[in-house]
């Protein structure tokens, strides 16, 4: 399933980097073969798993027509732009990135995952058009996730490990990428597989190419819903996949590691139909949940409203098509809600303070200096994920280290952290606590 090249390895900084980090070698860097050529051996249970998986992703979509499920849609997407951040390292809670994405700034973690969101969001539409490609259009989403590391690399990477001499994987020389990303192009494009188990190599190849210097896992994430929406699996809707790929992260990574190794694709087969089956029912239960949660705030603001009328009648207005809308729009202003329902700044700024005083919403005045936000945290926390916290925003973490090395970073901490589920990968003797 692959050759490995031999590579030369001189480090480019040595001044101050500990001896053991300075030495030149060489290293064996994996190439793996065209997926145009692969025949996966399928078990009859592996054909019944995909079965399953592309009959409830069917059903998840067909009803994404229905108002309780076709609502939730921009729920899906910031579940699965969090989860697959989080896969990364990133914590902050889904109120920090909503913030963060309404007002474009915010803690470090929470503007990155928020830049993730923005490619998830991105490439729901972009995968219905048939003359977009694929592989180039996560080429371009990959830019939104990682701006300051956008495009293909041009320098080898590696994962584990402060050089490529002691890594636990080594990806193709970078002077082979384009070739690999067009040859995974031409396999997308063939249909030559089924659509879970095509996702699902697609996403083995891109990782194991590893074609950029950051971002790597993330836009390999999207690929798979691309490929699903694609292939007609789930044309309407997000699936969190990711989400179900963070809570079998052990399985997940020992999948990758299986499909480096030769086995064919028939671990990450699996775990990626699993995923897909969890996410198809994670969608259907959160559309519930949601409706569920709609129903007692709009009970709460009728409370609130009824207290404060004279006649004790509720007269439905803003506020109550605010409640409908926050599925699609959790955070949102006075302006925005007045050009939104085309009613004056006095009218709408009024129906947010009722929305706040009867608990609906959370008013934050210090994500924008120069206006009141207003945050359905309870409706986000919906989507939050054990590893997570609905109370507090983790600081900025750091990427899985697969880059060239860094000479100014020192000996990891070590700490570990139980919310990412695994060590703390910033210096040792770093200011600040670990959450």
């Amino acid at each position: 399933m692959g050759t490995y090249v031999t590579q030369p390895w001189t480090p480019r900084v040595t001044d101050g980097v500990p001896r053991r980090f300075t030495r030149s070698g060489t290293y064996q860097a994996f190439v793996p073969d065209s997926l145009l050529d692969l025949d996966v051996p399928l078990a009859p249970h592996a054909v019944a798993l995909l079965d399953e998986a592309e009959g409830r992703a069917r059903e998840a979509a067909d009803l994404a027509v229905h108002t309780g499920l076709g609502q939730i849609g921009d729920l899906l997407v910031r579940s699965e732009a969090a989860a697959s951040s989080l896969i990364e390292g990133y914590e902050p809670t889904p109120r920090a990135v909503a913030v963060a994405d309404f007002v474009a700034r915010g803690r470090e973690a929470a503007v990155t995952v928020a830049r993730t969101l923005h490619a998830v969001r991105a490439s729901v539409e972009r995968a219905l058009d048939p003359d977009v490609s694929l592989v180039r259009d996560v080429v371009e989403l990959q830019r939104l996730i990682t701006p300051r590391h956008a495009g293909v690399r041009a320098e080898p990477v590696w994962i584990g490990g402060r050089t490529p001499l002691e890594a636990h994987y080594n990806a193709p020389p970078h002077e082979l990428v384009p070739e690999l990303l067009e040859d995974l192009d031409a396999y997308l494009s063939s249909r030559r597989h089924r659509p879970v188990l095509a996702a699902a190599l697609a996403h083995a190849q891109l990782e194991t190419i590893h074609p950029f210097t950051d971002g790597n896992g993330r836009a390999g994430r999207v690929l798979i819903g691309t490929v699903l929406a694609r292939y007609g699996v789930a044309p309407q809707i997000t699936l969190p996949v990711s989400t179900a790929l963070f809570r079998d992260r052990g399985r997940y990574y020992a999948a990758l590691d299986a499909y480096r190794q030769g086995d064919q694709g028939l671990a990450v087969v699996q775990v990626i139909a699993r995923a897909v089956v969890a996410a198809a029912d994670d969608a259907l239960r959160l559309s519930g949940q949601v409706s569920h949660w709609q129903r007692r705030q709009t009970e709460a603001l009728d409370a609130y409203l009824r207290d404060r009328s004279s006649t004790g009648r509720v007269r439905r207005g803003v506020a109550h098509r605010v409640v409908t809308d926050l599925p699609t729009h959790p955070v949102l202003d006075a302006a925005t809600a007045a050009a939104r329902y085309q009613v004056t700044a006095l009218a709408a700024r009024n129906a947010l303070d009722s929305l706040a005083a009867a608990g609906v919403l959370r008013p934050d005045r210090k994500a924008d200096r120069t206006r009141t936000v207003y945050v359905a945290t309870g409706l986000l926390d919906l989507i939050a994920e054990p590893g997570t916290a609905a109370d507090a925003d983790a600081s900025s973490a750091a990427d899985v280290p697969v880059a060239a090395l860094d000479p100014e970073v020192e000996t990891a901490c070590g700490a570990w952290l139980p919310r990412a589920g695994r060590t703390c990968r910033l210096p040792r003797g770093h200011r600040g606590q670990h959450r």
